[in-house]
This record gives C-alpha cells, sequence and structure tokens, in this order.
C-alpha cells in the first residue's frame, strides 16, 4: 500500500544519508510490488510530470522544438517505467552471473534507491543554462551510489564488482538506446531522452574518439572487418613457418594489450573505490580502455593488416597437429612445426 510519509522518508533518506536508509529498507526489499509502490511508481511518476511542468512554464526550448503536450507526457510514463524494469532486470541478471544475486526484486530495490538523485535531476534538467549541469551531476551520483549499494542489495563479491557494473551499465545504455528507437526517437518524451543523453554524456567526457561509446564502436568496427574477411587454405593442409611465425607475434602482442588493459581495469577498481562523483566519472569515461579485452586478439591482427580467416585456421590446424601428430601428411608436417614453437605456443590459451 502507498505511503505517502514513507515515501518521501525513502526519498530523502536516499539523497542525504544512502548507507542508513539501505540498511533499514533490505528486509524489505525482496518484495518488488512494495518497492514499486513506495519508491519506483512515485519516483518515474513525480519525476516525469514534474519535468512536463517545468518544461511548460520555463520557455527554454529553441523556436524549431515543438511545445510537449499530453501525448508526450504519457509517452515519457511509459518509456521511463520500461527502463526502470530494465534497469533492474539487467542488473540483477548480471549479479547472478558474477557470483552474486539474482533477484529481481533486490534489483529494484537497489536501482531505484540508487538512482533517486537521478530522477530528480531529471527534472532539474529542464531548468534554462545550467539545468543540463545539474542533471547530469545528479546522474552521475547516482553511479556512484550504484557501485556502493551493489554488494549491499545483490552480493556481489569485490573480485567481480567492477566488472558486473561495467556490463551492468553497458547493457543500460544499449537498452535505453534500443527503447528509444522502438517507441519512436521523435515521440519519445523529452524526459526518457534526457535519461539517455545524461548515459551519453557520462559515458563521453573524453569525447567519442577515447570514450566508452568510441570504444564500442570501435570494437565492432574490427569485429565486422574480421568477420568478413576469407581465406582460402592451401590444398595440401601444411601451415607455412611464416604463418606461424606470424601468430606468435600475434600472440606476444595480444599477452601485452591484455596485461595494459588489466592494468587499466586496477586503476579504475582502485578509483570506483573511493566512492566519490569525480573518481567515477573518471572510471565511467575509462570504460573504453578495457571494453577491448573480448576483441584484443582481433584487433591486433586486423591493426597490422592480417586476416583474421588465415589466422583462425592456423590456429586450428595447430590444435589439429597438436592432438593428432601423424594421422596424415599434412599433420604430420604441422606436428614439426608445433614442436618447433612448443614453448611459445604453449603459452597460449588452448595450446
Amino acid at each position: 500500500m502507498f505511503d505517502f510519509n514513507r515515501t518521501v522518508k525513502l526519498i530523502k533518506g536516499a539523497v542525504f544519508d544512502p548507507d542508513t536508509t539501505w540498511k533499514e529498507y533490505l528486509p524489505e526489499a525482496g518484495d518488488w510490488k512494495k518497492t514499486a509502490t513506495l519508491l519506483t511508481g512515485p519516483l518515474v511518476v513525480g519525476s516525469v510530470v514534474l519535468a512536463f511542468i517545468v518544461d511548460r512554464i520555463i520557455p527554454n526550448r529553441l523556436s524549431f522544438i515543438p511545445e510537449p503536450g499530453f501525448g508526450s507526457l504519457f509517452t515519457g510514463l511509459l518509456a521511463m517505467a520500461i527502463i526502470a524494469g530494465l534497469v533492474a532486470f539487467i542488473v540483477s541478471f548480471l549479479a547472478g552471473m558474477f557470483k552474486g544475486k539474482n533477484s529481481f526484486a533486490h534489483g529494484l530495490a537497489a536501482t531505484t534507491l540508487a538512482f533517486v538523485p537521478g530522477y530528480a535531476g531529471q527534472v532539474l534538467a529542464k531548468l534554462p543554462w545550467i539545468g543540463w549541469l545539474l542533471g547530469l551531476a545528479l546522474f552521475v551520483y547516482s553511479l556512484v551510489l550504484l557501485y556502493r549499494i551493489i554488494p549491499t542489495y545483490l552480493e556481489v563479491p569485490d573480485t567481480s564488482r567492477l566488472g558486473h557494473y561495467i556490463l551492468s551499465v553497458v547493457g543500460v545504455i544499449v537498452a535505453s538506446l534500443l527503447l528509444g528507437m522502438l517507441i519512436g526517437g521523435a515521440s519519445l518524451s523529452r524526459d526518457a531522452n534526457d535519461f539517455q543523453r545524461s548515459l551519453g554524456d557520462a559515458g563521453e567526457q573524453r569525447g567519442s574518439s577515447t570514450g566508452m561509446f568510441g570504444a564500442m564502436e570501435r570494437a565492432g568496427r574490427v569485429v565486422e572487418e574480421a568477420e568478413n574477411d576469407q581465406y582460402d587454405p592451401p590444398s595440401d593442409g601444411k601451415v607455412s613457418d611464416r604463418q606461424v611465425g606470424t601468430l606468435l607475434s600475434v600472440i606476444q602482442k595480444t599477452r601485452d594489450l591484455r596485461e595494459r588493459q588489466a592494468r587499466e581495469l586496477k586503476e579504475l577498481s582502485d578509483k570506483a573505490k573511493k566512492n566519490d562523483i569525480a573518481a567515477m566519472q573518471d572510471v565511467f569515461s575509462g570504460l573504453g580502455g578495457v571494453m577491448g579485452l573480448s576483441t584484443a586478439e582481433m584487433e591486433v591482427v586486423k591493426t597490422a593488416g592480417g586476416n583474421w580467416a588465415e589466422h583462425q585456421w592456423v590456429k586450428e590446424q595447430l590444435r589439429i597437429a597438436m592432438i593428432q601428430q601423424d594421422i596424415n601428411e599434412a599433420v604430420k608436417h604441422n606436428f614439426e612445426l608445433y614442436k618447433k614453437y612448443e614453448s611459445e605456443l604453449e603459452q597460449y590459451p588452448g595450446f
């Protein structure tokens, strides 16, 4: 049942005394309906309606931007409600993958409590001149709170905490952008668009070339180029000495790149533990440095002008040779090459 006084108390506590408020609400966090009634629903409705009112009263729009109508108000309510549910689902689902608690109810409670400042920011963002800056600052503060609340509500261990956080934020960004396209960018209320823009602004503090979205774009481009590679292997199935040498070079450079990315990940983790806005801004804008972990080898191959399909074929033939050794002339030849470079190849996962 909705309790206005309790809702106000929780909202105030989430902003001014978050740790105490989180601990007090934790025993009730297992009931998602209660959280939706006490917190999520009032925050979604309140922020969208207040933002709509401010947007109507204060003439801070450009002449070519139409005045918001009641249609956009209802669309905004729908979009923000869906986003709130998606955020909770993504954060809780990924918590289970990172050895934490996969509980939608606890995820909804955690994300709603953490994003109370962000909801306020959606209203303040409508103010002229400095509104967008206030909205962004409160959104970043919400990211700080989200990082802090995850271990308490979803029990993600410290060793997995940053990895879970990074994937959660990326997942939220992708989901919100897809939702915006699905509902319709033109018809989507500016409240939902402001939420998505806050995600983009926070993620691109260092510019698109080095920010998180720049890293996502670069990784996507590398994957696309690699998937388009084709290779016709020799008819005799024999790997050349040159191909093994190229493979070893890729192995070493990939190891060096991943070690550098691991150091960046460690630095981000140390910054995130400071639990302050400035540190979290650095963390968020620095996520691009670690988003290429999964495509490091592919990036090494492609940036050197290599052929990813050929690279994969060479690896496969050497692995077959390692296992079968002498079932035919090609395998026997390849096994001899494998033994020649065995000490180097053993450092590569799969050999």
